[in-house]
């Protein structure tokens, strides 16, 4: 195999900042992640929110800002993991 074909394999991996929202379950947190986004016909910003169930293995509280990384399969569900806290 070629250098372009090791070029296909090798993917980027995803990290996103959001804001913990629900901490009751047993290493399992709710993190919504807050996007900006420009329309393209009405010319006007909106913002965009998404939720994942994310993988902790930390003490996380409701309302702390993480960063969050995609990684293989947790659960049904839960496919990112938190990689640090921003203070």
């Amino acid at each position: 195999m070629g250098k372009k074909g090791l070029e296909n394999k090798i993917k980027k991996i995803k990290r996103l900042n959001g804001v913990a929202l629900r901490d009751t379950k047993d290493r399992t947190l709710l993190v919504a992640v807050t996007t900006v986004k420009f329309h393209p016909v009405y010319k006007k910003r909106y913002k965009r929110i998404r939720q994942f169930l994310v993988h902790s293995d930390t003490a996380v509280k409701k309302g702390d800002k993480l960063v969050i990384e995609e990684t293989r399969p947790i659960s049904k569900k839960k496919s990112w993991k938190v990689i640090k806290e921003i203070k």
